[in-house]
C-alpha cells in the first residue's frame, strides 16, 4: 500500500511540473515572433557602410539559361540488366580473364 502511494505521488509531482512547461510552450507557439520575449530589450544595430550587390550582372561562370548539370552517376540504374559498354571495366574484378 505504501509503495503504491509513493508511486502515485511521484507521478502526480511529474504531472504538476509538466503543466507550467507545457503552458509556456503553448504560449510561445502562439507568438508571431519571439523578438518580444527579449528580457534585455536590446536591438541589433545594422553594421555601418553602403550596401552594394556583390555580383550585379550575375555570378560569373553560371549560365542561367542552361539546365543544371546532372551528377556523374545519374545514368547508373542498378535495376536494369544491360551489358556494360564496350571498353568499360569488367564487373568481375581485376583478376578476371578478358572477354573474347
Amino acid at each position: 500500500m505504501r509503495q503504491e502511494m509513493s508511486t502515485f505521488r511521484s507521478r502526480l509531482r511529474r504531472a504538476l511540473l509538466l503543466l507550467p512547461v507545457l503552458g509556456l510552450a503553448l504560449g510561445a507557439a502562439g507568438c508571431e515572433t519571439l523578438e518580444s520575449l527579449n528580457p534585455f530589450n536590446e536591438r541589433e544595430k545594422p553594421l555601418p557602410g553602403a550596401r552594394a550587390p556583390v555580383f550585379p550582372e550575375g555570378v560569373p561562370g553560371v549560365d542561367y539559361n542552361q539546365a543544371p548539370p546532372q551528377p556523374a552517376n545519374s545514368a547508373y540504374n542498378p535495376y536494369m540488366n544491360e551489358p556494360p559498354a564496350e571498353g568499360a571495366a569488367s564487373a568481375a574484378g581485376p583478376g578476371a580473364a578478358p572477354a573474347q
